[in-house]
C-alpha cells in the first residue's frame, strides 16, 4: 500500500515535513509582525489544486495582492527541493538541507514560470465563465480545474524527476497518469478531499494556537500523502519502461 510505504519513507526523512512547516510559521510570524492578527472564524473552504510544497496559505480564499506574488516566488523557489526530497525518500535515500537548497535553486525559474502561467490562466478562465454564467460559471470553472488537476496530478513531480520543461511535462505526466490511473486517481481524489477538509478547519478555527496546530498537522498530512503519490509515480514509470 502506498500510504504504508509512505509512512516508512517519511519517518526516515522528517525534514520533508519540517520545511513547509517552518516556512509557514515564518510567514505567519512576519504577517503578524507587519499587520497584526487578521484571521477571523468563517464558514469557507478551498480545494487545493497546487501540488508539491504544501502551505496553509493555500487553504484560504485570499484576494490577489503583491504580497501573494512574493509568496508565489518563495514557494516556487522551495518547490524543486521539496519534490526532489520526496523522490529521494521514495528511492530509499536520505535527504538533507543542502540537497534541498541545491535542487530549489535548479528548479526555481521553471516553477516560477509555471506558477505564474497557471495563476493567469485560472484567473482568465474563471473571470470569463463567471461573467458569462454567474455562479454556474464559477462551479464549472472549479470542476474543470479539478478534473485537469487529476489528469495532470504528476505534472510538478515530472518536471523534477525527469528534468524537463513544463510544456513537455504536461504530455509526459498525462502518460504516467494513464499508465497507473487507478492508483493515481485514488491519490488525487484523496489529496483534494483532504485539502478541502483542512481548508474548512483552517477557516473555522482562527485562534493563534489552532492555526499553529493546523500548520503542523497539514504539513505532516500533505507530506505523507504526496510521498504516497510519488510512490505511485515510480510505479507508473516502471510500467512505462516495462
Amino acid at each position: 500500500m502506498p500510504l504504508t510505504q509512505a509512512i516508512r519513507c517519511l519517518r526516515r526523512n522528517l525534514i520533508i515535513a519540517f520545511v513547509p512547516m517552518l516556512l509557514d510559521l515564518a510567514i505567519l510570524a512576519l504577517s503578524v509582525a507587519w499587520s497584526g492578527w487578521q484571521l477571523t472564524s468563517q464558514w469557507s473552504y478551498r480545494i487545493v489544486l497546487e501540488m508539491g510544497l504544501p502551505s496553509i496559505m493555500h487553504l484560504y480564499n485570499l484576494p490577489f495582492t503583491w504580497a501573494q506574488l512574493l509568496l508565489i516566488a518563495l514557494w516556487s523557489f522551495a518547490q524543486g527541493g521539496y519534490i526532489k526530497a520526496l523522490a529521494t525518500a521514495c528511492e530509499g535515500g536520505s535527504v538533507d538541507a543542502d540537497q534541498m537548497v541545491r535542487n530549489s535553486l535548479a528548479f526555481w525559474v521553471p516553477f516560477l514560470g509555471l506558477n505564474i502561467t497557471v495563476l493567469l490562466a485560472k484567473a482568465a478562465v474563471s473571470s470569463v465563465l463567471i461573467m458569462q454564467f454567474g455562479s454556474i460559471g464559477a462551479g464549472a470553472s472549479l470542476l474543470a480545474f479539478a478534473v485537469l488537476r487529476i489528469v495532470f496530478i504528476y505534472l510538478e513531480f515530472t518536471i523534477v524527476t525527469d528534468r524537463i520543461n513544463f510544456d513537455a511535462a504536461f504530455r509526459r505526466s498525462a502518460h504516467y497518469f494513464k499508465r497507473n490511473w487507478p492508483s493515481a486517481l485514488a491519490m488525487a481524489v484523496l489529496l483534494l478531499a483532504a485539502s478541502g477538509v483542512a481548508s474548512l478547519a483552517a477557516n473555522w478555527f482562527a485562534a493563534p494556537a489552532a492555526v499553529i496546530l493546523i500548520i503542523m498537522l497539514y504539513s505532516l498530512m500533505m507530506s505523507l500523502l504526496q510521498t504516497a503519490l510519488m510512490l505511485t509515480l515510480h510505479e507508473a514509470k516502471r510500467w512505462s519502461e516495462g
